[in-house]
């Protein structure tokens, strides 16, 4: 029989494969719901058009949702950052994996 996983490296390798499995679906969910987040921050902000951009409790409020949408936009940024960084390393071990190699068609 030959094995697979006979070196620590390897045992390592795989690991670390593993852990970008599970990462991969939690940062897709994250993004969902920031996307999400500014999606109805966008829909509120038209709302308040026509309203008295006067009144105190409309600045605030549109303030917030300015905030929230800016917030919201450099989380996706860093999100699809992490996103792109993880698919890379996660290719590079499915290169460089003896075992990962052996099992894939």
């Amino acid at each position: 029989m030959d094995l697979l996983l006979n070196t620590q490296e390897e045992l390592h390798r795989i690991e670390i494969y593993n852990e970008y499995l599970k990462k991969i679906p939690e940062l897709l969910k994250q993004l969902e719901t920031v996307e999400n987040m500014y999606q109805k921050a966008v829909l509120e902000e038209s709302m308040l058009k026509g309203k008295d951009m006067e009144d105190r409790s409309v600045i605030l409020y549109a303030d917030r949702l300015k905030r929230i949408r800016k917030q919201c936009e450099e989380r996706t940024l860093d999100i699809r950052q992490q996103c792109r960084l993880i698919f890379e390393l996660k290719a590079r071990i499915e290169t460089e994996s003896h075992a990962l190699k052996a099992l894939m068609p």
